[in-house]
């Protein structure tokens, strides 16, 4: 992001006589100038984001594995084209697919002008699903859920689980005796048996037992969980394990416009929660956050990076065009006035909007650092 002050843009400075001045030029012209920091923005999202998917970066290990399906959001597309729990998807639009991976990859090359078709594997027998690749492309996530194997990759800072003696590669098989088959089910148990932990005082207990599965041997851990505060839910603070993976070019450029897409319709959703009052204002992030998270990604590696730069570079991107005073959408909906009024705003008024403006940036900035101190606390 950044701030270029244009010759003229201000109301002092303006002067229709001077052809070097903002002032003289035509609506088209300033539009154009006031549209290309937002345009670089999302150029430049559009230019590294794909490069994460072709330097390659760590990725959940399901995406290796066979795309059996564990589970079908209820109400999701896939449910409404026939897709069942235990399905193991064989192809799209007649391309074989050997695992998630791949059937990620032709997923996002469906188009709207096309018809989605998919084979499965119903228990030994193959069905045919058909589908709208239009309403493929509008219902957003698919809503299709993989066997996650219980295999802990990785570990947060201080992490409970960690400190236990949990490794990685270790097999999660229990939790306090209750049999685990998959990641998915990790959380739940642990919420469980802590939160009745808790209601019964008499044998309340901070730890709970985890069965491992280890290099063939079984191993028992005890772990105390933590409480995270903001979501109030107890933590082990370890993830499942994740696996390095590049595409090639076409997969790799496919991928990336397809995750901007996505990246695009969650960030417009979210702002449009805000501005109606139903998104939390303490999800902001500001610049103390934003350097935390750069050092985070900079130290996963170099696509790690990419993909970061890319999504702050598309939200800066969206942001900049919101119609409010002092941004350049603010400036492009005051353009858009002007060409239907026939004549540019009065001076006192477009003053007057550029502090109501400024005072708005001013006030989420001093929120948002506000919110990032108090996240450190």
């Amino acid at each position: 992001g950044g701030y270029v002050k244009l010759f003229g843009q201000n109301v002092e400075d303006e002067n229709p006589d001077d052809p070097t001045n903002y002032a003289a030029k035509s609506i088209f012209q300033r539009l154009y100038i006031l549209a290309a920091g937002p345009a670089m923005n999302l150029l430049f999202a559009l230019i590294f984001m794909p490069l994460v998917f072709l330097i390659g970066m760590d990725m959940p290990a399901y995406l290796n594995e066979p795309p059996l399906i564990q589970n079908v959001q209820q109400g999701s597309y896939a449910e409404e084209i026939g897709i069942r729990a235990n399905d193991e998807i064989l192809a799209v639009n007649g391309t074989y697919v050997k695992n998630w991976g791949e059937l990620h990859s032709e997923l996002a090359k469906v188009s709207t002008e096309e018809t989605l078709t998919m084979e499965v594997d119903r228990a030994g027998s193959l069905v045919v699903m058909e589908g709208s690749g239009t309403k493929f492309q509008n219902a957003g996530p698919m809503g299709l859920s993989p066997f996650l194997a219980p295999v802990v990759g990785e570990f947060t800072e201080q992490s409970p689980a960690m400190k236990a003696g949990i490794q990685a590669g270790d097999k999660v098989t229990r939790v306090n005796g209750q049999p685990i088959l998959d990641w998915s089910e990790i959380s739940p148990a642990v919420q469980q048996f802590m939160q009745d932990s808790v209601n019964n005082l008499e044998t309340a207990t901070k730890t709970l037992t985890v069965e491992l599965e280890r290099n063939g041997d079984i191993q028992f851990v005890e772990v105390a969980p933590y409480l995270e505060p903001k979501s109030q839910r107890w933590l082990l603070g370890m993830s499942m394990l994740k696996v390095s993976r590049s595409f090639s070019f076409s997969e790799s450029v496919s991928l990336g416009t397809s995750r901007l897409w996505f990246l695009t319709k969650a960030t417009l959703g979210f702002l449009g929660q805000i501005f109606q009052g139903e998104g939390s204002m303490d999800d902001l992030g500001g610049p103390v956050k934003i350097g935390m998270v750069i050092g985070d990604a900079a130290r996963s590696g170099i696509a790690e990076l990419f993909f970061l730069m890319s999504f702050i570079s598309l939200q800066l991107g969206i942001f900049n065009l919101l119609p409010i005073p002092a941004l350049d959408g603010g400036h492009i909906f005051m353009l858009l006035i002007e060409k239907f009024k026939g004549s540019p705003l009065s001076v006192s008024m477009r003053e007057k909007t550029q502090m109501v403006g400024f005072s708005l940036l001013i006030s989420l900035m001093v929120f948002v650092t506000w919110n990032d101190l108090m996240s450190l606390l």
